[in-house]
């Protein structure tokens, strides 16, 4: 993988999500007052996504503990929801939906 700083393609300070840690990150602004993102590419050169300042500032090792952090993280969350999926799941009628919009409009 490598991470290149290069001209942000947004229009003025939009916010990302960084492809390694999923924090909000802003664009830098170079001493020429251009926006730039740190962009991920892989040994292929395919972009992968933006990365924060302070994922670039873990350096390699850090990046990886990042890594590996989220995928933790996502494997619970996957985990949690196929348990939900196993479990039968009763919807609202629709007459309990129409009974609700009917006392929003009271």
């Amino acid at each position: 993988m490598k991470i290149v700083w290069e001209p942000s393609v947004y229009i003025g300070n939009a916010p990302t999500f960084c492809t390694i840690c999923a924090q909000r990150s802003y664009p830098i602004r170079s001493r020429r007052n251009q926006l730039l993102l740190a962009i991920l590419y892989d040994q292929h050169g395919v972009m992968h996504g933006e990365v924060c300042r302070d994922c670039v500032a873990a350096g390699s090792d850090g990046i990886t503990a990042r890594l590996q952090e989220r995928i933790h993280s996502l494997q619970a969350k996957v985990a949690e929801l196929q348990t939900l999926a196993r479990e039968s799941i009763e919807t609202p009628t629709l007459e309990e939906e129409f009974g609700i919009h009917q006392r929003d409009v009271s």
